[in-house]
């Protein structure tokens, strides 16, 4: 097993308060070389950096590369659910439903700051492409897979009783459904960089965010590392590795194309777009999992942060450019009309919708097969195994899915393992995953997620003088290392201001995001550690004063601190945030008007 030197600096171009890996040998050179390690991963995503952290767990040396940064693709881009999959019910795939309530659970015990339960009903209508009898016997059968779970079991309701319950539903040819327990993450990006921060702070693992794998290193058709590209610094590196996992998600087939010029078709993504609207009159309190009246699809409307409705998702085939990927014009619509006939009340338009987004999954590449019916359970390839081009060394991650992201990583180590024969410096053998037992960074200490967020809002308020509500809604960010947040404002006190007038964000969530959090640069605040993007403006009032705070932070000059802003208003406005900015419908101004 491979051992990190002793010694740690910051690379080139990297916030010098963040430790990492000084590059050994070669110091002058075109490409510098970093230490050698157990595990390379590619991919920062939920199931890279979920890779990362069990392996760093278990002593393993690894280098985590990921070219944009943690959680920034698929990841980012869901329902924002943690859920059994009960559709999935459907395909007869019951060992993928029972795996994912026992890690449904395991989330809502060890990040119970980032995942909390989530009441879902069912509406079942006469056309219904399933019966209400075939949803109660599902739901059974889905209550029975679950057994031991923390959450109440399902209750099912004829028409009155459901319409009692949800008033706005649309009752013609309603039949009655169900309500069952399923959970919700808000912000899935951070369960990325908690799971990220996990494996750095064993003093196990180098983390690199914005590095690019630009080639492999093959010898006799071993996979025996990675040349990758620093784009903070331009600074171009090698790294070798015992074993090397592509967890690139919907691009394993893409970085593929580094190691074999002809390499085979793995991934067939499908895309779903969501969009974002304000709550509404009559809209429900609890999330809907409706059958689209038009094509039998599922699509939620999920209750989403304070003030919001998240509505998707779509599921369709995608072969578009993975880094442009956006909602078009057709899904909002559709989203929207269904929406309209399920909630008659909603009357939903265009400009209603405050942004959208897109993402693609990266499930396998299956041939006959609706986008509906694609297995959602991940694959673990070997290309030592493949008889045209077989490459040792080399792993690649097919599929997985947001809620299954650690036992995925307890079985893809447990393979790296097994097959490349990975031993502790002493020859013995390296220990069982711990992680099923062990909690995410801000859930360590919590027992009793309400009775423990009370009391820290209370004392935390008092301590750092700040309004209890604002400490609430940070407490479901970083859970127990909340104080760690505050704790900046006692260095500077201008960093306990909001961000901008009516902002629920401070300059200390900046700072810490930049010293902690392997925040690189505006976009990764902005999306995947503050949140500030994900409101109604899209983040743009909160715009300038992070990236000042972070051009202070990092001593960026004016040009950097521009191309910054620049970057950050572009990707809002071509790719995954459409529709910003938009007004309300007259009718949903009149309507706000009346007493």
């Amino acid at each position: 097993m491979s051992q990190h030197p002793a010694g740690y600096a910051a690379l080139p171009g990297r916030n010098p308060k963040t430790l990492q890996l000084e590059p050994v040998g070669n110091a002058s050179g075109a490409v510098r070389a970093l230490p050698d390690y157990d595990l390379i991963v590619i991919g920062g995503g939920i199931n890279g950096s979920g890779i990362a952290r069990e392996a760093a767990e278990r002593g393993l040396a690894v280098l985590l590369l990921e070219k944009e940064d943690f959680g920034s693709g698929t990841s980012a881009y869901s329902s924002r659910l943690i859920h059994g999959g009960l559709r999935y019910l459907a395909n007869l795939e019951f060992d993928l439903v029972a795996e994912s309530l026992r890690e449904r659970e395991l989330l809502l015990r060890h990040a119970p700051h980032l995942v909390r339960p989530l009441p879902m009903a069912i509406p079942v209508y006469a056309y219904s492409e399933k019966p209400r009898w075939m949803i109660g016997l599902g739901m059974l059968l889905y209550d029975l897979l679950s057994w031991g779970k923390s959450m109440p079991a399902h209750r099912m309701y004829g028409k009155a009783g459901f319409q009692a319950r949800y008033p706005g539903i649309n009752t013609e040819r309603l039949q009655g459904g169900p309500v069952y327990y399923d959970a919700q993450v808000e912000l899935p990006e951070r369960i990325c960089v908690e799971n990220v921060l996990a494996a750095k702070e064993t003093g196990n693992a180098t983390v690199l965010n914005h590095a690019r794998v630009t080639g492999f290193l093959i010898e006799q058709s071993t996979v025996q590392g990675v040349l990758f590209t620093d784009a903070l610094s331009g600074q171009r590196y090698t790294a070798r590795g015992k074993a090397v996992i592509n967890a690139s998600g919907p691009w394993v087939d893409a970085l593929m194309g580094l190691a074999d010029s002809h390499p085979a078709r793995r991934i067939g993504g499908t895309k779903g777009s969501h969009i974002v609207v304000r709550r509404f009159a009559g809209g429900p309190e609890t999330a809907l999992y409706v059958e689209a009246r038009s094509d039998g699809r599922p699509f939620f409307i999920i209750p989403w942060r304070e003030d919001y409705y998240l509505i998707g998702t779509t599921d369709l085939r995608f072969e578009g450019n993975l880094d442009a990927v956006a909602a078009d014009r057709d899904e909002i619509a559709y989203l929207l009309a269904e929406t309209n006939h399920v909630l008659p009340g909603a009357k939903l338009t265009v400009r209603d919708v405050l942004y959208s987004y897109a993402g693609v999954r990266p499930l396998p590449y299956t041939q006959g097969k609706t986008a509906g019916r694609i297995t959602r359970k991940h694959l673990i390839e070997d290309h030592a195994r493949n008889q045209r081009h077989p490459l040792k060394g080399l792993v690649s991650i097919i599929g997985g899915k947001l809620t299954t992201y650690r036992s995925l990583a307890e079985e893809a180590v447990d393979y790296v393992i097994r097959a490349y024969a990975i031993r502790q410096t002493d020859g013995s053998g390296i220990p069982p995953s711990d992680t099923r037992r062990k909690p995410l960074p801000g859930g360590v200490g919590i027992e009793d997620w309400p009775t423990w967020k009370k009391t820290q809002k209370a004392a935390l308020s008092e301590r750092y003088e700040l309004d209890e509500p604002m400490v609430s809604r940070w407490l479901s960010i970083y859970g127990s290392r909340l104080e760690r947040v505050l704790a900046l404002t006692l260095e500077n006190p201008d960093w306990k201001r909001p961000l901008y007038a009516g902002c629920q964000s401070i300059g200390a969530q900046v700072v810490y995001a930049v010293r902690a959090e392997l925040a690189c640069s505006v976009q990764d605040v902005m999306l995947r550690r503050l949140g500030c993007a994900l409101d109604a403006d899209v983040g743009l009032k909160a715009l300038e004063p992070v990236a000042r705070l972070m051009a202070t932070e990092l001593g960026w000059d004016q040009a950097r601190l521009n191309a910054e802003v620049a970057a950050y208003k572009t990707l809002v406005e071509t790719r995954n945030l459409a529709f910003l900015g938009q007004a309300p419908s007259p009718e949903k101004q009149a309507a706000a008007a009346e007493p």
